[in-house]
């Protein structure tokens, strides 16, 4: 037997957003990866100042960054399945994200170094960061979502 939130049809416009997020935050495992893995290669379009800069990063940054995607990408499973743990799960990534890029941006000189350039990546990750905790919250009130 099947209860009646199964019944319901989901919009469209969840699977899209659910399943952008789920393609940003593979993207962020990537970089991550790539951050972890092959910083050098990675770094070769970058001024002596910038190689610097980064090579200078704590290792707690990039373990906030390494927990930024991993909750990012368990939340996107979560949202998916629609589960209520999305929720937490998202507002822990967006958390992660506030600290990882406020502090290489503005504490450890972030914008001095690489330019308001270099401003643009951080402040789209933010704001999505913040939008994925925003539509979890919309979704979990609506009808077809399944929480459990």
């Amino acid at each position: 037997m099947m209860d009646a939130k199964s019944d319901l049809r989901v919009p469209l416009y969840f699977w899209v957003v659910g399943g952008v997020a789920l393609l940003w935050n593979i993207m962020g495992c990537g970089i991550f990866f790539n951050e972890m893995f092959n910083q050098e290669a990675a770094m070769e379009s970058f001024t002596e100042a910038q190689k610097e800069w980064v090579r200078t990063t704590p290792s707690w940054v990039y373990v906030i960054f390494g927990l930024s995607v991993a909750t990012g990408l368990a939340a996107c499973v979560g949202l998916l399945l629609r589960k209520n743990w999305a929720l937490p799960l998202f507002v822990a990534s967006f958390l992660f994200v506030l600290i990882q890029m406020g502090y290489t941006m503005l504490v450890a000189g972030g914008l001095q170094v690489m330019g308001p350039a270099g401003a643009v990546i951080p402040i789209v990750v933010v704001i999505l960061a913040l939008a994925w905790v925003v539509s979890t919250l919309k979704f979990r009130n609506a009808d077809w979502w399944s929480g459990h």
